[in-house]
């Protein structure tokens, strides 16, 4: 016989199958409560086709209807991304870095050591010919190492933006859908007249590294661009 966790896994992975076929939505990902009785969070990737809301209100609608679970707005989040929409869920070709502009920045490199307990990453960036790099470290967790490299992207970002313009990272998350990974970053992007929140993201594939260093790009090239 099942144990509750596994079977509120099996519930939680019906529901974000059901989520999938929402109208916009990419892909699902719900974390439960750490004693597995309720859904702390519900991560979602979506098209720019819908808004938020009525998405939140659609996946409300869902869990409850479908499945008898009231979920709080407030623990659902809609990351909305260009670039990955139901075309990339039916197979369509993406397009890679061959065919992005060559003045864009480009991802190089990303490379880690441990020490200990301690992990430490190195990302090199290209823009025009004209390399960057920057260094992060910190507790070797695996959600640690992906904000890590990120924030390593960040600062070798930063070369490039002068005094009037800087990158922060906010959120990095990886979002399971039917058949893909994707890694989305979301950051700030601050200039002397304000801050604008940005998101980007990158099919998983064998390197996490890579995916999250290209999910930040894939975001800051929107405010390059």
């Amino acid at each position: 016989m099942a144990n509750k966790d596994q079977i509120m896994q099996n519930a939680a992975e019906k529901m974000e199958n059901g989520i999938r076929t929402l109208a916009g939505v990419v892909s699902a990902h719900i974390v439960l409560s750490p004693d597995s009785v309720g859904i702390d969070e519900v991560h979602v990737v979506a098209t720019q086709d819908r808004s938020p809301k009525h998405i939140v209100r659609d996946i409300e609608s869902l869990l409850l209807s479908n499945h008898g679970v009231r979920v709080d707005h407030k623990k659902i989040s809609i990351a909305q991304i260009h670039g990955v929409d139901a075309d990339a869920e039916a197979g369509v070709d993406i397009p890679d870095e061959a065919s992005i502009d060559f003045k864009r920045i480009r991802f190089v490199s990303a490379k880690s050591n441990s020490y200990g307990l301690r992990w430490e990453v190195s990302v090199e960036l290209e823009k025009g010919g004209i390399p960057s790099a920057a260094t992060a470290n910190g507790a070797g967790s695996s959600q640690n190492k992906n904000r890590l490299v990120a924030q390593a992207t960040a600062e070798a970002l930063n070369n490039y933006l002068g005094d009037k313009q800087a990158v922060a990272i906010d959120e990095v998350q990886t979002v399971k859908g039917a058949r893909y990974k994707t890694v989305v970053v979301i950051l700030t992007f601050l200039t002397d007249r304000g801050e604008k929140v940005l998101v980007g993201s990158s099919l998983l594939e064998d390197d996490m590294p890579r995916a999250v260093v290209q999910a930040t790009l894939d975001a800051i090239n929107r405010a390059m661009t």
